[in-house]
């Protein structure tokens, strides 16, 4: 950016600066929502798992100023300059670490949210002109004389193109969730709850023959009549029931089915039996790079994303590899954090991949991902330094499903997950859209024209 670039500083650009009470809330379990830094990740404000406070925190908390729609909140440390802008009908107050910017009227909102993302400013955030060094965190004086870079005339169509791409980008990814709850939903009522099993079972009378069952099935049995009787109950086709077997068994293994109790000729196992499990280690740091040398390269959960890791590092002599669609679990620190491998990589000690013994992609994801309960485990409380060994995943007991029903949940899944893949790769191409375009067009070396359309190329906005 030369000379010629126009500024202004944030403080004239807002007519609240409000640093956040520099006091620990008072935690609840319901109430008052508190954002979090850990809720605000690359311009988005996630409150998917929310922290509440009561109403006497709420109210201290907002003394200063109350968030309104249209605020924006940045971060001043851990992490360090972080942005979300207070959506329509959220009521919430700040936690700590974190300042509330309140644009003028006349400023657009949403282009001071590009901005502050911009290099530009984030640059400014980070390195402490005074002393030439990185800082870890922002003080309000600092935060205040920011130099925002001006585009006047042209910073709603800018903030309205970088909007777009991240309302497509948000939008795939709601698309995605739903897609997965779905394929989630269909494995917990084949495989956990035994949906099809159960309706087997009632139909050839198995309930009324036997009498020493657990209570845990027997109260699916009752749960399963009653949604059988709804009026807009459908039945799975004929052709798909008859691979389930009709009636239960004990298994040997309590924790296991329903209270211990399977369908009959789908034997308790374990991990280490139905799956392939290959555990990462980690080759010599010299060979990590971040130029593409090599194949990606994955030592935790720390590039995982909602269904694929992004490539950050590459190693060009890797010591354990992952193939294409692999299931990755991370195993240390957390314990149980599940991705898939989009092509083939490298994988460092703190990751493990598993592939069942058909070569399944579905079922391989969808039941690792509902082994929870087990990885919680290995990161209870008195854990210092979570972590799972080979031993201890590959006796994690599991059902063995036999291999046809198993290629009939990959059949139902197959386009469900194609989707989700369909639409993480778009998500990719636009972010990279947007973190090429953000930093031009807020500088001015990309123009748009009176059609919000880039003036010097043929992208469209």
């Amino acid at each position: 950016m030369g000379s010629k670039l126009a500024t202004t500083k944030l403080a004239d650009l807002c007519e609240l600066v409000v640093d956040c009470p520099h006091s620990t809330p008072e935690w609840t379990d319901s109430g008052f929502i508190v954002l979090r830094n850990q809720n605000i990740r690359n311009g988005v404000l996630d409150l998917s798992s929310p922290s509440f406070t009561n109403k006497d925190g709420f109210l201290n908390r907002i003394k200063r100023a109350k968030p309104q729609e249209g605020d924006l909140v940045i971060t001043r440390e851990a992490p360090m300059g972080e942005v979300c802008l207070i959506p329509a009908g959220l009521e919430c107050c700040l936690g700590q670490r974190q300042v509330l910017l309140r644009p003028r009227k006349g400023v657009s909102g949403y282009y001071l949210f590009w901005a502050l993302q911009s290099p530009y400013v984030q640059h400014q955030i980070s390195w402490n002109e005074g002393t030439g060094t990185t800082v870890s965190n922002i003080r309000i004086p600092i935060l205040k004389e920011l130099n925002i870079p001006r585009l006047l005339d042209s910073e709603d169509a800018v903030a309205s193109c970088l909007n777009s791409l991240a309302n497509k980008i948000t939008l795939n990814r709601q698309i995605n969730q739903t897609l997965e709850q779905m394929a989630q939903a269909l494995f917990k009522s084949w495989f956990v709850d035994f949906d099809p099993v159960v309706d087997n079972a009632l139909d050839a009378g198995f309930f009324e023959q036997n009498s020493e069952l657990s209570e845990e099935l027997l109260r699916r049995a009752e749960q399963r009549k009653a949604v059988r009787e709804q009026p807009d109950f459908k039945p799975l086709p004929a052709e798909t029931r008859q691979l389930f077997p009709a009636a239960f068994e004990a298994c040997e293994e309590p924790s296991l089915g329903l209270g211990g109790w399977v369908p009959k000729g789908w034997s308790g196992s374990s991990v280490g039996a139905e799956f392939n499990l290959t555990m990462g280690q980690s080759p010599a740091s010299s060979t990590y790079n971040d130029i593409g040398d090599g194949i990606p390269f994955f030592q935790g959960k720390t590039d995982f994303g909602f269904r694929f890791p992004s490539n950050r590092i590459y190693c060009s002599s890797p010591k354990r590899m992952a193939n294409k669609h692999d299931t990755l679990v991370s195993v240390r620190a957390p314990v149980g954090d599940i991705n898939l491998a989009a092509d083939k990589c490298a994988i460092g000690r703190g990751v493990a991949a598993a592939r069942h013994g058909s070569g399944s992609v579905s079922f391989t994801y969808y039941t690792l991902k509902n082994l929870s309960k087990y990885f919680s485990v290995f990161n209870g409380e008195g854990t210092v330094f979570g972590s799972i060994n080979q031993k201890d995943f590959k006796s994690i007991p599991v059902v063995s499903v036999t291999t046809r029903l198993v290629a009939e949940f990959d059949l139902f899944c197959a386009h469900l997950d194609s989707r989700i893949e369909v639409n993480e790769n778009e998500v990719i191409a636009l972010s990279n859209l947007r973190d090429t375009l953000l930093p031009k067009l807020i500088s001015g070396e990309l123009r748009l024209n009176d059609k919000d359309t880039l003036a010097d190329g043929d992208t469209d906005c």
